[in-house]
């Protein structure tokens, strides 16, 4: 299976949360986002959560996605769509596009998390603002399962039928975090 279609099967499935993030979760997290001119939402997928939201919120939202399922429903909800480029991570548009960009537990699923953070650096204006979130596993239970027991979080979409087919290929701590978008180019 090439990894666009693995991208659409794992949207087509229907296994993931379509939760809508409350006021207080949303400004907790996205809210530097609200009211700014151009936002990328990188690897948006089918904007469960809280892509209805974000794009109330900002002038001009902008979804990004590998998955050509999650680029129309994007154009179904009459959003603005960039394909990523699956080998490297890239989209097609000018440098410095982007006064925001939301990456929302993204890095974790890439097979190269630091050319994608590179490419948000290009594509965002100097003094934007990045959101970008991960699974933190720098949490004390998950280090004592990688230590003791040498399981990792690897989140799988149904434990219940196979624990071991997680989605998660890549596990970040803050430091860790910290570390990639400063070597992608990020200053502050």
């Amino acid at each position: 299976m090439s990894l666009e279609r693995f991208y659409d099967s794992y949207w087509a499935r229907g296994l993931h949360t379509n939760t809508e993030w409350g006021e207080q979760r949303f400004r907790r997290v996205l809210g530097p986002l609200e009211g700014m001119d151009r936002v990328l939402d990188y690897g948006c997928g089918l904007g469960h959560g809280y892509q209805r939201r974000l794009a109330a919120a900002v002038r001009s939202y902008t979804g990004a996605d590998v998955s050509d399922l999650a680029l129309a429903d994007l154009r179904q909800k009459r959003l603005d769509a960039l394909k990523i480029n699956l080998a490297n991570g890239s989209i097609e548009c000018p440098d410095c596009t982007f006064q925001g960009v939301a990456c929302v537990e993204v890095f974790e699923h890439l097979f190269d998390p630091l050319q994608a953070a590179r490419e948000l650096s290009r594509v965002i204006r100097p003094g934007g603002f990045l959101i970008a979130t991960v699974p933190n596993f720098g949490y004390h239970s998950w280090r004592l399962l990688a230590l003791l027991r040498a399981q990792v979080p690897s989140e799988p979409e149904r434990p219940d039928m196979n624990r071991y087919n997680g989605v998660h290929i890549r596990f970040f701590s803050k430091l860790m975090l910290k570390r990639l978008v400063r070597d992608a180019g990020f200053t502050d």
